[in-house]
């Protein structure tokens, strides 16, 4: 690891044996723009993909965070730019090309101010997830009191900020997961029906306990596992689509469930802070606004320190954790370290 401030790189894409610190010097930030000590960054599944060399090109130049490893972070204002909205000194959260490192550049729009009472490992489990949660469920889906939803891969960071965004909303959930303390996690988490993802018949199971099917779904799985969850979406249903396989290898879905007044979403929230920033703005303000008055809570996490990085990945590659991996970068000079 270089001494002073370091950013996260593959130096050989598809080898996580590869993943190592490289100094790092960052230009002035321009109108609109902070430099942010990051004291804690939020780690991806994006940023498995992009290590192991299996993130198409389309992924990384339509998103925020471009060519780089990690996208949410937490830290401390350094420098200001004119029009920014913030100051030296300003405790932020959100998003960041190049999160895992010492420093980031990223724009006023795409970050808000820390939460009174919520801690920078914290703070760092909630960008991507709620973010992708809220606007999924609220923008897209517009889910109502009552309504039921079905939220794929419910023990991972999507999943289990979406069943606090759902239930907040006053919604029934059915959640899936893979392994059984998965299974009793999103049980606790108050989820009213919880499945197997990896049993074929949990389209059946979920039509035994509420045959009229789900309002909602979002939907994280590929192949066919994606057309029997669209066979379960109610009339009038929306079918909100966060996985990204199915988009880039460009598969075929029949229309025939769509007659029934279904509405089918893509979502991908790289995209939101550099196409539409002033919406990420709001969401994310008005997301750390819910956290403040304890309507929303930061995710579980596991924490590992910068030398411990590769094993973070590998982590994240197994599937076998509950919620966020967190990443403590590399000190950004004295003073910087011991935030957590």
């Amino acid at each position: 690891t270089p001494r002073g401030p370091a950013r996260l790189v593959a130096r050989q894409p598809g080898q996580l044996g590869s993943l190592g610190w490289e100094a790092l010097d960052l230009p002035p930030p321009g109108g609109g723009e902070v430099i942010v000590r990051v004291e804690a960054a939020g780690l991806n599944f994006r940023d498995l993909m992009w290590a192991q060399g299996l993130l198409p090109e389309e992924a990384l130049l339509l998103g925020f965070a471009g060519p780089t490893l990690g996208m949410e972070m937490a830290g401390v204002v350094e420098q200001a730019g004119p029009q920014s909205g913030f100051a030296t000194g300003d405790r932020v959260f959100g998003f960041a090309p190049a999160a895992l490192a010492s420093r980031v550049r990223t724009h006023g729009a795409a970050i808000a101010r820390l939460p009174r009472g919520l801690g920078y490992a914290e703070a760092a489990t909630v960008p991507v997830a709620f973010l992708t949660a809220v606007y999924a469920l609220e923008n897209c889906a517009r889910l109502r009191p009552g309504e039921t939803v079905l939220i794929h891969g419910g023990a991972g960071a999507v999943g289990l900020a979406a069943l606090q965004v759902a239930r907040g909303l006053g919604a029934r959930v059915a959640a899936t997961a893979g392994s059984p303390a998965k299974r009793a996690f999103l049980r606790a988490a108050g989820a009213e029906l919880v499945l197997d993802s990896r049993d074929p018949g949990f389209a059946d199971q979920l039509r035994a306990a509420w045959p009229e099917g789900v309002d909602v779904v979002l939907n994280s799985l590929a192949g066919d596992a994606m057309e029997r969850t669209l066979g379960l979406v109610k009339p009038f249903g929306r079918f909100v689509e966060l996985g990204k396989r199915d988009f880039f290898e460009n598969r075929r879905v029949g229309l025939r469930p769509y007659r029934h007044n279904l509405t089918y979403f893509g979502v991908d929230v790289d995209q939101l802070p550099k196409a539409r920033p002033e919406l990420a703005q709001e969401l994310l303000s008005d997301i750390a606004a819910r956290l403040e008055r304890g309507e929303l809570h930061a995710l579980p996490f596991a924490r590992y320190p910068a030398a411990e990085v590769e094993g973070a990945f590998r982590t994240l590659q197994a599937s076998h954790h509950i919620g966020k991996l967190v990443l403590a970068p590399p000190p950004a000079g004295p003073g910087a370290a011991g935030a957590w």
